[in-house]
């Protein structure tokens, strides 16, 4: 078949296959596919072989094109389906970080070990992890159970923290260990009312564990601390002797926040013909720094007081030390002398609140005076300390304290100082000790307190 032969026979194909798609057009790929097998026929082919070659060609390209559609929609499909997975694992691992962020948050909040465990086990609960949690403390004496002390762990728990790897008891309960590097600190038991734990929820678990052990850790390391700072501070402070014609009375409560030794004292000293002078002061700052300024200020006004020096020279002396001591550091102070013979008071205050007084029949006010500047700082040459008399009346109290007792970040000291008197009005306690702790419960509650806290009170009887 020669060349125009070939030519005319295709041109006759399209022109019939044109005919017969109407208004529907080919790619150019389908119209050489056909050229190619039209140009392999015969002379003898007659225009409806031709159309025919042409309409198997365009039915074997339309069959491939299906079977290619239909691999590549399975391919879709599969790949649809695997990144369905993939989101569905990249969701189900963020819910998982963002539910241990909670944990270590919530393990973060306190610094109280039965509180952080209880935040945590209510958070696992209400997630839905565990129907119902059960925390072991490790003590001296074993695993113990702060919710019900007389309750035995089981074999489970035992386990878990002797082996410090979780341990299944049946499917529905695991039990955890709360370690913090090589130590146990105590064991978690999860249990759930209808579903069971799979293994990828034991690491769950292990790491809910993990979280709580490192604020449990933290909190028992703040307690310890805590206890060794107000332990050093006590021992710091002195014992009242009791006396005969005046009854004295002192509390000290360290800030709840914070493992720092404070600057706080409180002091009673009995001179030998018989005059009582009482301190207390309050040196700026906290730490070692602050407990030995303190120390030393302590000190010398006992010295001076049992050399005789009255208020007013005994906070100058003080003054002038601190001035040559190598430190930044200011005091407040008070000093207050009372003669049990005559009740007669004497005080000098250098910064600091305002002695209280309380007479017999509940009054109360505060011996508002001239004052001195805090000790340390640099005064004018000359300046006096100021100290003031007033006769005491038969059964009047004078509490000297330092500001942690009246300030409050959340109200000015206005407020604090008419809250204690306040305080002090509504004690119907004779005794001082009952006054005392009714003052530091309507003062300082339950609440935290940032500030240490020293209350002195003096009651002459006449």
């Amino acid at each position: 078949m020669t060349d125009d032969l070939r030519a005319t026979s295709r041109d006759a194909a399209r022109s019939a296959l044109r005919g017969a798609l109407g208004e529907t057009e080919l790619p150019p790929e389908v119209w050489r596919r056909l050229d190619e097998r039209l140009g392999e026929g015969s002379g003898s082919d007659t225009a409806a072989d031709t159309l025919a070659t042409a309409l198997r060609v365009l039915a074997d390209i339309l069959g491939e094109r299906d079977r290619n559609l239909r691999w590549h929609q399975s391919e879709l499909e599969q790949t649809n389906a695997g990144l369905l997975a993939l989101h569905a694992e990249i969701d189900r691992q963020r819910q998982r970080t963002s539910f241990l962020d909670e944990v270590s948050r919530a393990s973060g909040k306190s610094l109280d070990p039965t509180h952080l465990l209880d935040e945590v086990g209510r958070l696992v609960c209400s997630h839905g992890f565990s129907d119902s949690t059960r925390v072991w403390i490790l003590t001296e004496y074993g695993l113990s159970c702060p919710d019900d002390p007389e309750r035995e762990p089981d074999q489970a728990t035992r386990s878990a923290a002797r082996t410090k790897d979780a341990v299944r008891d049946g499917v529905r309960r695991v039990s955890v260990p709360l370690t913090a590097g090589p130590h146990v600190l105590g064991v978690f038991d999860l249990h759930r009312d209808l579903t069971e734990f799979t293994d990828d929820d034991l690491n769950l678990a292990l790491g809910i564990a993990n979280r709580a052990a490192v604020g449990l850790r933290n909190a028992n390391e703040y307690e310890r601390e805590h206890e060794l700072a107000q332990r050093l501070q006590l021992a710091m402070l002195p014992t009242l002797a009791p006396l005969r014609d005046l009854g004295l009375v002192a509390r000290y409560r360290s800030a709840t926040s914070g493992v720092h030794v404070g600057g706080d004292w409180y002091d009673a000293v009995t001179r030998p013909d018989g005059t009582v002078v009482l301190t207390v002061g309050d040196v700026t700052g906290h730490g070692v720094d602050a407990a030995v300024v303190m120390g030393k200020l302590q000190n010398a006004l006992r010295a001076y007081a049992l050399e005789g020096h009255g208020p007013a020279a005994s906070l100058r002396l003080v003054h002038e030390l601190l001035r040559g001591l190598d430190t930044p550091l200011y005091a407040t102070a008070v000093v207050a002398e009372v003669e049990p013979g005559t009740g007669l008071l004497r005080w000098t205050s250098a910064g600091h609140p305002p002695p209280l007084l309380r007479s017999r029949d509940g009054e109360v006010s505060f011996l508002e005076a001239e004052h001195a500047p805090m000790l340390g700082i640099h005064l004018p040459r000359g300046l006096e300390f100021p100290e003031h008399e007033r006769e005491l009346e038969p059964g009047s109290s004078v509490a000297l304290f330092t500001d942690g007792l009246i300030e409050r970040r959340s109200s000015d000291l206005d407020a604090g100082m008419e809250r204690l008197a306040e305080a002090f009005r509504t004690c119907r306690v004779d005794a001082l000790d009952g006054t005392a702790e009714h003052v530091l419960k309507a003062m300082l509650g339950a609440t935290d307190h940032d500030d240490d806290v020293c209350l002195l009170l003096c009651r002459w009887e006449g």
